[in-house]
């Protein structure tokens, strides 16, 4: 008898195996239920408590330990929610979880959405920066070959971009004070028209050399999802930020120049 039960335990064992779940180190700050409830319910929870493109510990939906880029690649799927944990220790800490089949369609598309912005940045940072070759509204070239042993600070633009123009005079003003430093350059990719750009140099002053490139460019061979974008390249030619806000930008610029 004891050996039929022993037989009957080993073959559900091997049919049905056990799925072990790990202990994550804190507990969600918001219920996901509450993050998920509705677009405005969602943007709440992303202006708050998405940072998605610092260092953080991941975990998958049981609690086991992932990568950055796992955990970013999942969110990407637009089936996984980014829930932020709290921790004791000051650790930024996410785990996923599961989009129900009810979700909101708007919701899992801005989910999925951010997904792949945040995923894009991964994938490029602690990389070499794709092959270049810029010719600026004044005719001057850059290359990997003659900004190698330079910081290259990198935007993409188009005029139309609110935002884009908004950030132009904090810029401005980050160009003036690296103006002595010939290992700094400072670059912007737009795919407006050069006529177009010309004009708007004139009548706006915006100081990073200004160069006319194709949308599929910016969009497909640099992973860019929104605008504007920034990239902070090292004199290694090896990116080490892509962010779409110039506040994140800014202190890596100033911790790499100094």
């Amino acid at each position: 008898m004891k050996a039929i039960l022993c037989a009957i335990v080993i073959s559900v064992s091997f049919l049905f195996p056990f799925t072990t779940v790990a202990q994550p180190p804190g507990k969600p700050v918001v219920a996901p239920q509450s993050a998920l409830k509705n677009m405005a319910a969602f943007m709440d929870y992303y202006n708050a408590h998405l940072y998605l493109s610092e260092d953080f510990a991941a975990y998958d939906v049981n609690g086991h330990t992932i990568t950055k880029g796992e955990l970013l690649k999942a969110v990407a799927t637009g089936d996984y929610l980014p829930l932020q944990l709290t921790v004791k220790n000051n650790k930024l800490s996410y785990m996923l979880y599961r989009l129900g089949k009810n979700a909101d369609d708007d919701v899992r598309s801005m989910v999925k959405q951010t997904g792949l912005t945040f995923y894009g940045c991964y994938q490029m940072e602690g990389k070499p920066f794709p092959a270049f070759h810029y010719v600026d509204l004044n005719g001057n070239t850059y290359t990997p070959e003659n900004t190698k042993g330079k910081i290259l600070v990198l935007k993409a633009w188009f005029i139309g971009c609110k935002p884009c123009v908004a950030e132009m005079p904090e810029l401005n003003k980050l160009t003036e004070q690296y103006k002595n430093r010939k290992d700094i350059v400072f670059v912007s990719i737009a795919w407006d028209s050069k006529k177009a750009l010309e004009a708007f140099e004139k009548r706006v002053g915006f100081k990073y050399a200004i160069v006319p490139v194709k949308t599929s460019y910016i969009e497909k061979d640099l992973h860019v999802t929104g605008y504007p974008v920034h990239w902070v390249i090292n004199k290694k030619g090896i990116v080490i930020k892509m962010t779409y806000d110039a506040n994140e930008m800014i202190p890596v610029l100033r911790k790499e120049a100094a």
